[in-house]
């Protein structure tokens, strides 16, 4: 039998210097111990910037401080609205959780998942789930800061822009889209991860030009190999203008675009966007960047 160490007997303000060398998860089981044990983390004042909150056949929550991360499988001797408001609770964490939707979870009921954790910032929808699923996902939590959806579960096409139109601050799809669904989008930053024809991509722009999608300001796709030509991205009836080498390197900072072309156009209210093209994996990427 290994010896113990009588922790608790020893001075608070020694026990402190014991706790602040622990691990998250070690914190979090002496936490458990016992009334005085909570109260001498909680003093501790650790600040989760991020909680994490894995869906699937066993739930899991996951802690990222500014230090460190870990991620662990609540007791299902506890209910899990417990587990997740003592977690909030001891690591001082106020911001709503980011949840991921993974296989296996269909043993869980949407409605009541949604009614224990609340409001979400990010939203993550596998590709591995069923429509039905996915739907009833997305009808529940509908108000996420960021989305990340792997997958259009509609047959409907109207249904898909329904989702586009919320006022997310971020999106990101992995499914074929229309011009149409584009010009839906009603969020900040979005990411189309299919390909784009370039004709489509045109089109864009010039709807954006006369005012469409006013929220946008950064939109990321990828062109057709077959539609690009020589590195270069054609602009066919659209005006665009020449920048300096210094406006195109402090942008390339910015948006951590190494090697990339770009060219300046300008909406009919005055608002000016980049448009940036470079070379990553398969398909020529494409950037439109609006400028303030």
């Amino acid at each position: 039998m290994e010896p113990t160490f009588p922790l608790l007997r020893l001075p608070e303000n020694a026990i402190v210097k014991v706790l602040k060398i622990m691990s998250l998860k070690q914190l979090l089981e002496f936490s458990y111990v016992s009334t005085k044990t909570k109260n001498l983390v909680k003093s501790l004042g650790i600040i989760a910037k991020r909680v994490d909150i894995t869906i699937h056949g066993l739930n899991e929550i996951g802690l990222n401080t500014y230090h460190t991360d870990f991620g662990f499988q609540p007791s299902p001797l506890i209910p899990f609205s417990d587990n997740l408001k003592y977690i909030r609770t001891i690591f001082c964490c106020t911001l709503p959780p980011n949840v991921r939707f993974y296989a296996d979870c269909e043993r869980h009921e949407v409605r009541l998942l949604k009614e224990t954790i609340g409001n979400v910032n990010f939203l993550y929808v596998s590709s591995i789930l069923t429509d039905e699923l996915s739907r009833e996902v997305l009808k529940h939590f509908n108000t996420p800061s960021r989305l990340y959806l792997l997958r259009n579960p509609y047959e409907d096409t109207c249904k898909i822009q329904e989702i586009f139109i919320r006022n997310h601050k971020i999106i990101e799809f992995n499914d074929d889209y229309s011009l149409d669904d584009m010009l839906s989008v009603n969020s900040e930053k979005v990411r189309f991860i299919r390909s784009a024809s370039q004709k489509q991509m045109n089109k864009f722009v010039k709807h954006w030009i006369r005012g469409s999608n006013p929220q946008l300001q950064i939109m990321s796709l990828s062109i057709k190999n077959t539609d690009f030509v020589n590195g270069e991205t054609h602009l066919k009836g659209i005006r665009c203008m020449d920048m300096s080498e210094e406006a195109k390197r402090e942008i390339r900072q910015e948006h951590g675009l190494p090697n990339c072309n770009m060219v300046q156009i300008r909406r009919e209210d005055g608002t000016t966007a980049v448009i940036a093209s470079n070379q990553r994996g398969r398909h020529p990427n494409i950037h439109l960047i609006v400028m303030h």
